[in-house]
């Protein structure tokens, strides 16, 4: 039996993704990968339908290591390999987590939630202190920052002060410590010395609602690795059923042309229901004229953003309507 050719896998790939059929997708693109490493295409394609975060960072680097001078590659691996410097974080790979994290620290110095993970896989509780501190020079009221930075100076000063304890007790050829203590760094302290890790900041929920795959997908990722929670909705009914389903949104990003119920008609149900009358609502537009503008006041948006949309622009805007302590340290 002949070998299917890449470009007809990959012609039947983009078929599937049109009928939304992911794991049809997925499948085919890695088959076209396999048989032809330099599709650029290929490998665009299946970060966005990737199993996980890694798989999605990985298929954007090959991508980029094809083509280094495709910006649109470049915009779209920043949010993915911080979500999946996060991910390596929280399933314990902590050499991976490093090397992702490191990356996305070195591309973007400001990037608080890169720092804030990189002490979360640090070496040492000096080195975690180092990380954390760069997060408060750049925002001060960081609260997970400010709960680490109290956490490690409270373990560094316990394992400096079991230290200065087993030495005395060993000169003096003091009994061994009692058993209630546990290994903290190779030196034995006491429990209760050991301050209890920060409780998490609730996770607040932003609603995208949008017509556009690609544009609710960069939207989650994008969101989702600064750590918020995020619920998807590709037009107007869906968004009324999943306000009923899923809660009341703490944010909600708006697209202004939908098929059926347009963005300021949902606009104008959202502030006439009094349990989300209150909830922020930025529009998500390909126009920005003066009377695009003012229907949205009049519907009662709370901003607008222009697509197509900049990660680093769409955060900004949502940490101002939706501001939250960022993912707290593991």
């Amino acid at each position: 039996m002949t070998q299917a050719k890449p470009l007809d896998l990959l012609r039947e790939a983009m078929a599937a993704a049109r009928a939304n059929d992911k794991p049809r997708t997925r499948r085919l693109l890695l088959e076209v990968t396999r048989l032809d490493p330099r599709n650029e295409t290929a490998w665009q394609w299946l970060a966005g339908v990737a199993a996980d975060p890694l798989e999605a960072c990985g298929a954007l680097e090959k991508a980029l290591a094809l083509n280094p001078a495709n910006e649109k590659t470049k915009t779209a691996l920043r949010p993915v390999r911080l979500q999946a410097g996060i991910a390596a974080a929280r399933a314990k790979d902590k050499p991976n987590a490093r090397r992702l994290l490191r990356s996305v620290i070195a591309d973007d110095p400001r990037n608080e939630q890169g720092w804030l993970w990189m002490a979360s896989v640090a070496e040492s509780s000096a080195e975690s202190l180092a990380h954390l501190d760069r997060v408060l020079a750049i925002n001060p009221q960081n609260a997970a920052a400010q709960k680490g930075t109290a956490f490690y100076r409270a373990r560094m000063a316990a394992e400096a002060g079991s230290a200065e304890t087993v030495v005395a007790g060993a000169t003096a050829q003091t009994p061994p410590p009692p058993a209630n203590r546990t290994p903290v760094s190779g030196v034995r302290v006491p429990a209760a010395a050991r301050p209890a890790p920060p409780p998490p900041p609730p996770q607040k929920m932003v609603l995208v609602v949008d017509d556009s795959r690609t544009i609710r997908k960069l939207a989650a990722m994008t969101m989702t690795a600064a750590g918020f929670r995020v619920v998807e909705a590709e037009d107007g009914n869906e968004a009324v059923a999943r306000i009923r389903d899923d809660g009341i949104p703490d944010l909600i990003l708006l697209d202004v042309a939908m098929p059926g119920m347009d963005g300021y008609e949902l606009c104008r149900l959202i502030r006439q229901n009094p349990d989300t009358k209150r909830v922020p609502v930025v529009m998500l537009t390909g126009k920005d004229g003066f009377f695009d503008k003012i229907r949205g006041r009049l519907a009662g948006t709370s901003a607008y953003l222009a697509k197509p949309l900049q990660p680093d622009v769409l955060l900004a805007a949502v940490r101002k309507h939706c501001p939250t302590a960022p993912a707290p340290i593991a």
